[in-house]
């Protein structure tokens, strides 16, 4: 069952970690009755249904869904939506990874508005614009996000987090809570976790094994990774690759160092290996990033 869970697993990149949303505009194929396909993401996803009825699977729960609806489906949940032949159905979709709102790291915003919806224990509700004044503002934040991100015009990327997060404080100020049974993280609890970061921010130029970070921090292998993967949704290899590419990013961009010689300065030991996960989170290579970056005006 895990295995077949797995295989339903998204390929798709949605932007890159610099700016993780994509938005989609989708006409289905109406000879088909699957107009979404079974399948489940890390990414956060906002359908807008803008013709057709259609029903939605979320995690073994069909729920019939109409023009004007407002669907929130949560990361790594299966889901799929099926329509009658000859019927049509058209939406437009936005996804986008939860770190977009508050990085990746435990702070106050995360643990008091994401978490929750990511742990369930919050729920967003399907939302019709013409239900309420609230709805009808939601709606059309959504409109005004895939409008800038369409344009892409200078500065889009700050409207289009400052959107997402109003559209974020409605839908949580109307949503159905439920009862906290788990307390937030203790203060000790993120302030370790500060520390860890912070060793790896000052020793990322230099080899950081899983050994290292556990006796430093006197945890066994595996309670570190449970601990960190708890605090930032990251294990602490992803973290160190994740600090490493940005710190990269830099160099790429302010210097003409040879590739080869940024992959070694940033701590990894070659370039094959540097190549491979640059490409994982930014969906290109290094060269390809300086060459883009190159060509941006300065400002």
């Amino acid at each position: 069952m895990e295995q077949q869970f797995l295989m339903l697993k998204e390929q798709t990149a949605h932007g890159n970690m610099l700016f993780p949303l994509s938005v989609y505009d989708v006409v289905s194929n109406a000879d088909l009755p699957e107009r979404i396909h079974c399948h489940w993401h890390e990414e956060m996803e906002i359908l807008v249904v803008t013709e057709g009825a259609a029903s939605l699977r979320l995690n073994g729960a069909y729920t019939g869904i109409c023009r004007g609806n407002v669907i929130f489906i949560p990361s790594n949940q299966l889901h799929l939506v099926t329509c009658e032949i000859g019927k049509p159905f058209s939406f437009f979709a936005l996804v986008f990874h939860p770190d977009l709102l508050s990085g990746p790291i435990s702070d106050v915003i995360r643990q008091q508005y994401i978490e929750p919806v990511l742990n369930q224990d919050t729920v967003f509700p399907i939302l019709s614009a013409s239900d309420s004044v609230w709805e009808a503002r939601a709606h059309g934040l959504l409109c005004e996000i895939r409008q800038l991100f369409l344009q892409k015009e200078f500065g889009y990327e700050l409207l289009v987090k400052a959107k997402l997060l109003e559209l974020w404080h409605l839908c949580y100020s109307h949503a159905r809570k439920k009862e906290k049974d788990a307390k937030a993280p203790s203060d000790y609890r993120v302030s370790l976790i500060k520390e860890m970061i912070e060793y790896i921010r000052e020793n990322y130029d230099r080899p950081i094994s899983l050994g290292d970070l556990s006796a430093g921090f006197h945890m066994s292998p595996g309670h570190l990774c449970r601990f960190f993967k708890s605090m930032t949704r990251m294990s602490p290899v992803e973290y160190i690759n994740f600090y490493r590419v940005s710190m990269s990013m830099e160099l790429l961009r302010r210097t003409d160092l040879e590739i080869g010689h940024i992959a070694m300065r940033t701590g990894f030991n070659n370039i094959s290996y540097y190549n491979r996960t640059f490409r994982r989170y930014m969906h290109l290579t290094p060269s390809q990033y300086r060459k883009n970056s190159a060509e941006l005006p300065e400002l």
